[in-house]
């Protein structure tokens, strides 16, 4: 089973191999990790082909970017200040 397919799931013990040498590199990371790791109960065992590089490889943070700035999006919604006859004169409501 992958570590993503058993996300939510628990088990006493959990055997994990990474292989620090495996073609789809960007599945190895500090979310997977963390997945696989946290589903052990009991024990969780890592077995991997270069104990040297594991670190390294478990390590990399795949966060995205916002696609929008923060100051953009404050920029967008800031508050804005209308007076009341303006908006009741676009609404066509006499005061």
């Amino acid at each position: 089973m992958t570590s993503h397919s058993s996300q939510g799931q628990t088990a006493d013990r959990v055997l994990i191999q990474v292989d620090t040498e495996l073609g789809a590199k960007d599945l190895l990371n500090s979310r997977m990790a963390y997945v696989a790791v946290s589903s052990g109960a009991q024990d969780a065992q890592i077995f991997t082909n270069n104990a040297s590089a594991l670190g390294k490889v478990l390590s990399r943070d795949v966060s995205h970017a916002p696609a929008i700035e923060p100051e953009a999006i404050e920029q967008k919604i800031a508050p804005q200040s209308v007076p009341i006859e303006e908006i009741a004169q676009e609404l066509e409501i006499g005061l």
